[in-house]
């Protein structure tokens, strides 16, 4: 069974291990994990499979653009990906959204997988921002225009 909850402290260190093993060198460092549990505790959340941590999302309120939300972070460690960890997060991060106009995300153009996933739910194409992160890694900026 997969629950969803707000993330605690002692579940920062494997939070920090997930976000590693999905992104490696481009992944958020753990300082910046523990940071975003004191600034944005209801928008980090777990994905809990057999009482064992296995995702998370970071979900974060835009202070650019009025009314925008972001997802930061999602990612499901690699021994519990295909077991609905990523959507039932997608779902949590869209149904606490509600109260935004807009909720975005950003994915690199090659993970086809989570693109395909993203435009299941509604998400669109806002750009393909060159040079996102550095030199050659480029973005696809997704949204979701949020329904009341």
């Amino acid at each position: 069974m997969v629950s969803v909850r707000a993330a605690e402290k002692i579940d920062l260190k494997k939070v920090y291990e997930i976000e590693t093993e999905a992104f490696g060198t481009h992944g958020y460092p753990s300082f910046f994990i523990r940071q975003a549990f004191d600034c944005w505790s209801d928008g980090l959340l777990v994905a809990k499979k057999a009482g064992e941590v296995a995702g998370y999302v970071l979900q974060v309120p835009s202070s650019a653009t009025k009314g925008d939300a972001w997802v930061l972070s999602l990612a499901v460690s690699k021994s519990a990906q295909g077991c609905g960890l990523g959507k039932k997060l997608l779902e949590t991060a869209i149904e606490n959204a509600k109260q935004y106009k807009r909720l975005l995300l950003t994915v690199c153009p090659k993970n086809t997988g989570a693109y395909t996933l993203y435009q299941s739910y509604g998400f669109y194409l806002v750009e393909e921002e060159q040079d996102y992160f550095d030199i050659g890694e480029d973005r696809l900026v997704l949204a979701l225009d949020m329904v009341e």
